[in-house]
């Protein structure tokens, strides 16, 4: 069973050449590989997970910042090694946060928002698993911009 999750398939394509690696890495050649599939499939799905946990690993220990942009609430997260920070957005406008040119979008907005931060703290083992909750919640990895922006804002309140 996976840590985080299984790859997709398509996310599988497009690690084709890196999983091909960690097969081989294990001992599993092209010939055992179709072989444990026909075989044992229960077994080449925990295989595939334990590949998929460590490319998610790769991917979360790179990841610092995150967005969940809802209908009428943003969250923007930076995350160090033991402790994510929060800067938060509630809108109480007759419009919802647009897909396109949001920080356009809160500047002109910004008198109908509310902006507000917290942290969390948490042991550097359980930083991924953080990260991995509010992506499951719909969060998107992102660069600093969107957090940045917002902190500029929140430091002028």
């Amino acid at each position: 069973m996976a840590k985080y999750r299984y790859l997709t398939d398509e996310e599988l394509k497009d690690f084709e050449d890196e999983f091909k690696h960690f097969l081989i890495a294990n001992g599993l050649h092209a010939e055992e590989w179709k072989k444990l599939n026909d075989e044992d499939p229960d077994k080449a799905i925990e295989v595939v997970g334990l590949f998929s946990d460590l490319i998610l690993e790769k991917v979360y220990d790179k990841a610092k910042h995150l967005v969940y942009i809802g209908k009428k609430d943003l969250k923007a997260f930076k995350f160090y090694d033991k402790k994510a920070l929060l800067i938060g957005v509630d809108y109480n406008g007759e419009l919802e946060f647009p897909k396109d040119n949001l920080l356009q979008f809160i500047a002109e907005n910004s008198s109908e928002m509310l902006i507000y931060s917290t942290s969390k703290s948490f042991s550097r083992e359980n930083r991924n698993k953080e990260l991995h909750f509010l992506l499951d919640l719909g969060g998107t990895i992102c660069d600093e911009q969107i957090f940045d922006f917002l902190f500029r804002i929140k430091e002028k309140q």
